[in-house]
């Protein structure tokens, strides 16, 4: 098995937050597979569409990313330049989607999150990390929560008007179809995790959840004595 952790969930789930905070508490790299796509998509913002594909094929291939910390948030960094604040521009997230219905650019993207992976012990959260990216990690966690919760969190991040019960409400039956759309995916996903982890049951912060998710790895027995903590977590029963 690979020094690496996988983590999958369902959208709004809390995944990236949690695994960077993780990955801090490890000292290891977070990978997050979908700012790599979010990078692709500004590098071929300009280009026209019937050529945007090809591009965005040669950007992932030829393209150098690279993670880091700084400032109490995790930083993607495309040929030294960091695109970070860049890539959170709205023009680029529906650009986002569509290159990345291109199974030509989904294979390349695939390697070279792979070679992330194995370059040095990583945390690595998004979609398929548990069963397609690094199906040999050590560790694999799928985090959940409530609909309503992740619901109200994406529909916050988006910045939709929370005064408009229309609004919210085409917003709540888009997810839904998101939801039903990935749940065969999710599904095998949280079949293979070691453990599934409740986010927001408890109404933890990512710091808090990250740090579950830590002693789980580091130091398992005092999870299994936290009767409080199990409650949040569906655990094996022969870890050790």
């Amino acid at each position: 098995m690979e020094d690496v952790v996988s983590i999958d969930g369902p959208i709004g789930s809390g995944k990236s937050s949690v695994a960077f905070e993780l990955s801090r508490l490890l000292g290891w790299t977070c990978i997050s597979t979908g700012l790599m796509y979010r990078a692709v998509a500004l590098k071929v913002r300009d280009v026209e569409r019937r050529e945007r594909a090809a591009a965005a094929c040669e950007a992932a291939r030829t393209s150098r990313f690279t993670f880091s910390s700084a400032h109490g948030s995790l930083r993607l960094h495309v040929d030294d330049v960091d695109v970070t604040d860049d890539i959170s521009d709205p023009v680029v997230l529906p650009l986002t989607s569509e290159v990345a219905q291109d199974p030509d650019l989904r294979a390349l993207l695939l390697r070279r999150q792979r070679e992330l992976a194995r370059s040095r012990p990583s945390v690595v959260e998004g979609r398929d990390a548990n069963t397609l990216i690094v199906p040999n990690a050590r560790w694999k966690f799928f985090l959940d929560a409530p609909p309503e919760v992740r619901y109200r969190r994406l529909h916050d991040v988006h910045s939709l008007s929370t005064d408009s019960a229309l609004g919210y409400a085409d917003f709540v039956r888009g997810m839904r179809l998101v939801d039903e759309r990935d749940r065969s995916r999710l599904d095998e996903s949280r079949r293979l995790a070691e453990v599934i982890h409740h986010e927001n049951f408890a109404g933890l912060s990512a710091s808090q959840d990250a740090m579950i998710l830590y002693y789980y790895i580091c130091r398992p027995a005092e999870i299994r004595r936290n009767s409080s903590i199990l409650r949040t977590m569906a655990v094996p029963t022969d870890t050790s």
